[in-house]
């Protein structure tokens, strides 16, 4: 059902309520040569013991208050799948935060799918679904009126989320994982509401061959090139482009004329070009112990990577063990920071990282702390899957 009237929608989410079962959504939104997305469709699909609830909605015709109300519900049970950048349009265009969401992708990772499983191809090993078609992948779903093909390809998208939700849920509860699962649907409700500080924006680049000093000149050129491209709903990159930004840090220019020669900047407004000249003049006037570190989003040291290197042989080996997609289980950037601390050798106490907390501890977090204390050591083994074992020593 095409949802363009209020009255539709009000009565659809009367039914949706009183079901009391879990909803699964997803959306569509064009995001090409724009700041802010803009949300197109919203389908929706409820399995009730009544018979299925479906709906595709416009938010293009309607206000989506009542909609919404269901979402925001902590009590009812949202099911997406890789659900970030619906969480994310629901929060920066309305202001709302979804909670209680089960994103069947994230399940997936715990329970041997690997990282970042495809909707489709979940569908046909999970719960032995049809083959989903791709076509209108690149649709325009601005345009109106909306095909029947689009509408099909549309429900197709959340058709199967209720009973994935079912089959996941019940999986990851008898082998114990849920709890481990529920921890990272509610780090990405939590994400999908950060707002980025666009005083940190600069780590995006690519660093190297940047002095300090040159690091705080794209530090501030990269908050205005934000705040303008906010303002006029473009990407960063049409306003200035990624190489044109990193020439600008190193030149510095200090007059229209030199912005306007550094190869590959766009043509501006004068207005435009001296907002970037005054954000270098502030820049020129921070000291030196206000600039960004030389090692800001660079890749570790040597020995830091060689010790990172080593405890990743550990996670690798405890994901296989355990089925669980590794950048869940052990992130690079934690394992990083963990040899950091313990390179430092300074007495610090250990790190607040999630690898060091709760479950991931007791998998694969207290084995590399025995590593660096030198009770455990890494060996060849080639009667085993990867020819790697851990062992006591």
């Amino acid at each position: 059902m095409l949802i363009n009237k209020p009255q539709q929608l009000s009565e659809f989410c009367a039914k949706l309520r009183d079901s009391g079962a879990p909803v699964g959504f997803d959306t569509e939104f064009m995001s090409e040569r724009r700041y802010f997305a803009r949300l197109c469709l919203v389908q929706v699909h409820a399995a009730t013991p009544q018979g299925d609830l479906e709906a595709l909605i416009d938010p293009f015709a309607v206000e989506l208050d009542p909609l919404l109300e269901i979402l925001t519900d902590e009590s009812v049970v949202k099911i997406v799948h890789s659900g970030g950048q619906d969480l994310q349009i629901f929060w920066a265009e309305y202001g709302k935060a979804l909670r209680n969401v089960f994103d069947t992708q994230i399940a997936a990772a715990f329970l041997g799918f690997g990282h970042q499983c495809g909707y489709a191809d979940l569908v046909r090993r999970a719960i032995n679904g049809p083959q989903l078609s791709k076509k209108m992948q690149f649709t325009d779903w601005s345009a109106r009126p909306l095909t029947g093909e689009q509408q099909e390809y549309a429900l197709a998208d959340v058709l199967h989320l209720p009973p994935l939700y079912e089959t996941l849920k019940g999986e990851l509860k008898q082998r114990g994982r849920f709890e481990w699962a529920e921890s990272e649907f509610r780090r990405a409700e939590e994400k999908a509401c950060r707002v980025a500080d666009d005083s940190e924006l600069y780590r995006k680049f690519n660093l190297s061959g940047l002095n300090r000093r040159q690091l705080g000149n794209l530090r501030e050129l990269a908050a205005v090139r934000e705040l303008l491209a906010r303002d006029a709903d473009k990407p960063p990159s049409f306003i200035v482009p990624e190489l044109a930004m990193l020439q600008a840090s190193k030149e510095a220019p200090q007059n229209v004329q030199a912005w306007r020669g550094i190869r590959g900047m766009p043509g501006m407004a004068e207005s435009q070009t001296r907002i970037f000249l005054t954000a270098l003049e502030r820049a020129a006037q921070l000291p030196n112990d206000e600039l960004p570190e030389r090692n800001a989003g660079e890749r570790p040291d040597p020995q830091t990577d060689n010790i990172a290197v080593l405890l990743g042989v550990i996670a690798q080996q405890r994901a296989l063990t355990h089925d669980i997609a590794r950048p869940y289980f052990a992130p690079r950037d934690q394992i990083t920071a963990l040899a950091a601390w313990w390179l430092k050798n300074d007495g610090s106490p250990l790190p607040d990282l999630p690898i060091l907390g709760g479950w991931r501890r007791e998998l694969v977090g207290q084995e590399m702390l025995e590593l660096l204390n030198g009770q455990r050591a890494i060996a060849l083994d080639i009667t085993g899957p990867s020819a790697i074992k851990v062992v006591e020593l």
